[in-house]
């Protein structure tokens, strides 16, 4: 015989509440006192209560069918210098615009929220953000790597952009800033470049965890010796960059930041005649050039989907382990990379080769 199942209006008559408290109890909701919370979840353990999971994929359906309802304000919350100031590239604002229209189909509208605002602290912040009613929290990357902010934290669901917040941890989202670099780097060997060189500074590279120069240097490991170059660190981009060059006369150079394409033109280089360009980061280059496209949109969207999922689930506060959930980027043909003369491609068995005399590379090499 089949047992009756316990429902959520049984629980609250037991415990002498309404049933919209034990339902924000059961999802740990910070609004109902932590021992009513705690005592209402005992009750509910006692008397075997469990979610008809029926009746939660019908209302995950009628939410998926449905026009958006208002749901609630998510905060874009931001740490630069200036109210605009965490708005350094195109990827960041890409990261807000694929993050606002996300939202705005899952009935929710994208707030802007400055942490700097002159007599700011912590709990102000945070009191603030609560009294409007906000739950969820999204943080652009930091105006500077290893940076620390101070919120009531149990009070929120928290996503971060990238490596550069040090603490708390918090869930995170990215593109998968090692992949791209590997994905750049095997473009150029499939296009026929053998002496390729990357050019970074190592402020940009400690924002994404080192894993830029960990994603070349670990690529160059296949290659032969006379082809694997010394990387280029740099500080300014200025002679040192053009001193490297003239020692080591890569055939194409990896790199992020638009300045350097500029000191090369003013300095000669005929790209891609004299030197292929590419870049693992399209971010602000113009369209012309060729690299990975780190689709930051994209990021902006799983951003969203995640702190959602976290209000819907009641995961407030800290993560005992945070995940990290990296989109994939999207090589970008451009023109500053064109395929080496002689150099032919054929498939086999679904993989890329690069065919010149007497050589065949695989892509990943």
């Amino acid at each position: 015989m089949e047992t009756k199942r316990v429902t959520m209006r049984e629980v609250a008559l037991r415990a002498g509440v309404h049933c919209t408290t034990v339902s924000r109890a059961l999802l740990r909701d910070p609004s109902i006192p932590v021992d009513t919370s705690d005592r209402i979840r005992r009750l509910a353990d006692e008397m075997g209560y469990a979610p008809d999971p029926m009746v939660s994929a019908l209302n995950a359906y009628r939410s998926r069918i449905s026009e958006p309802c208002y749901q609630g304000n998510i905060a874009w919350v931001t740490n630069g210098f200036t109210r605009e100031g965490w708005n350094t590239c195109k990827t960041f604002a890409l990261h807000r615009e694929g993050a606002r229209k996300r939202a705005a189909e899952l009935g929710y509208k994208l707030e802007d929220f400055w942490l700097r605002e002159p007599g700011m602290t912590g709990r102000r912040a945070s009191d603030i953000l609560c009294a409007r009613n906000i739950r969820g929290l999204l943080l652009p990357p930091q105006p500077r790597y290893q940076t620390r902010v101070d919120l009531q934290w149990a009070r929120f669901a928290a996503v971060t952009f990238g490596y550069t917040l040090a603490a708390p941890r918090l869930h995170l989202v990215s593109n998968n800033t090692f992949l791209s670099m590997q994905t750049a780097v095997a473009r150029a060997r499939e296009l026929g470049y053998r002496r390729l060189g990357l050019i970074i500074s190592p402020a940009a590279n400690h924002r994404v965890q080192r894993m830029w120069r960990a994603g070349f240097v670990e690529q160059q490991q296949d290659w032969p010796a006379r082809e694997r170059l010394p990387v280029c660190l740099y500080e300014n981009v200025d002679s040192s960059i053009l001193r490297w060059m003239d020692r080591h006369r890569p055939d194409a150079v990896v790199c992020h930041e638009p300045g350097v394409l500029a000191l090369l033109k003013k300095n000669g280089y005929r790209i891609p005649r004299d030197v292929g360009y590419l870049t693992q980061s399209i971010g602000d280059y113009p369209a012309e050039v060729s690299g990975v496209d780190e689709n930051a949109l994209e990021v902006g969207v799983a951003a969203v989907d995640l702190v959602v999922s976290m209000i819907h689930r009641s995961e407030w506060g800290i993560p005992a382990i945070p995940r990290r959930i990296l989109s994939e980027g999207t090589w970008h043909a451009g023109r500053t990379l064109p395929r080496k003369r002689g150099v032919t491609q054929r498939k086999t068995r679904g993989v890329t080769e690069v065919t010149e005399p007497n050589l065949i590379i695989n892509p990943t090499q």
